[in-house]
């Protein structure tokens, strides 16, 4: 885990205190309007993606964290840089908050995923195996999402956590306890926030799906689990 900025020591809330954490899908970006797979890769903010940006570094801000932890894809840092300057809060860039890895379907919409025979399995299948062909395993991906979930759980009592679809699902789902896989049940719109509160690695949740500034009519439908 690398600080992009640093503003002071920081104090661990003590053993059995709650943590209050926030977060929040990255902004709409090229990718997500046109339906592709971006997992380790980048792709620009649109327009809509640029203003989003602004309003959720204002919201974070508001919300008054005592540390922000990002994804290092360009998409989510963004905004948690941006966060910083109005917060003026540290940021920590942790590598295992980044999407998971599309393997073979990277940079392809579904339909041409389909087409070029790269199988695609977000329900089902053993942790050995890669819900997108060549990517990452279900058991990889849950391994360093809760990895970044224990050092998260050391930074409050109040944590914004920018990144992605899939790893706000998978948050979330570890933190209340939940299976993997059941993560990809929740829909989670670009530019969208949750919160939850934490005893002990423990989650409540508090709010979920708030859209801090809505997405477009061109937007697809199944956005929500790219990017």
């Amino acid at each position: 885990m690398t600080d992009t900025m640093s503003t002071g020591a920081h104090v661990e809330p003590s053993r059995g205190m709650p943590r209050e954490v926030l977060i929040v899908r990255h902004p709409q970006v090229q990718a997500n309007v046109e339906g592709r797979f971006v997992g380790t890769g980048e792709s620009p903010f649109t327009e809509l993606g640029e203003r989003q940006c602004a309003a959720l570094a204002d919201y974070i801000a508001a919300w008054k964290p005592t540390a922000i932890h990002s994804s290092p894809r360009r998409r989510a840092l963004a905004v948690a840089e941006l966060t910083a300057k109005v917060s003026g809060v540290e940021v920590h860039v942790d590598d295992d908050l980044a999407e998971i890895d599309f393997g073979a379907a990277e940079g392809l919409t579904y339909e041409e995923a389909k087409i070029a025979g790269v199988d695609i399995d977000l329900l089902g299948g053993p942790p050995e195996s890669a819900p997108f062909r060549d990517g990452e395993t279900w058991r990889a991906f849950a391994a360093r999402i809760d990895a970044a979930a224990e050092r998260i759980e050391t930074c409050g009592p109040r944590i914004a956590v920018v990144a992605h679809g899939g790893v706000v699902r998978s948050l979330i789902s570890h933190w209340l306890g939940l299976p993997d896989k059941a993560a990809w049940r929740f829909a989670v719109p670009n530019a969208s926030v949750a919160t939850m509160t934490l005893w002990d690695g423990t989650g409540t949740l508090r709010t979920f799906g708030i859209e801090v500034l809505s997405g477009e009519a061109d937007v697809v439908e199944n956005d929500s689990h790219l990017a």
